[in-house]
């Protein structure tokens, strides 16, 4: 069997009210830069712990995007958005240096 097939499903429960649903959906579909927000809301609204809110955040993150990634701001890996901040800082400095020595 797959490992797909093994996973259980998260799911909020029932009884959360619409407002906690939509903010804990919201601050998911914020990607990375909201996910502490997110672990704070499910802590709140279900009485997790830490450890317990954080995997249940990723593992919601993770069903929701493959259900509909255009929702989400960037993608919920959470590991990889500072290679493309230190790639264009990389590309920014050598258009830099391609100028100054043009310039001397």
């Amino acid at each position: 069997m797959s490992e797909t097939r093994n996973r259980k499903r998260v799911e909020l429960p029932e009884d959360i009210s619409e407002e906690k649903r939509q903010a804990i959906l919201e601050a998911i579909f914020g990607g990375a830069p909201r996910k502490i927000e997110a672990v704070k809301l499910v802590r709140e609204a279900m009485g997790f712990g830490l450890k317990e809110a954080k995997e249940f955040v990723e593992k919601l993150s993770s069903e929701l995007y493959a259900k509909a990634p255009h929702r989400f701001i960037a993608p919920p890996s959470g590991k990889s958005g500072c290679v493309g901040v230190i790639m264009a800082v990389a590309a920014i400095l050598a258009a830099a240096c391609v100028v100054v020595m043009m310039l001397v």
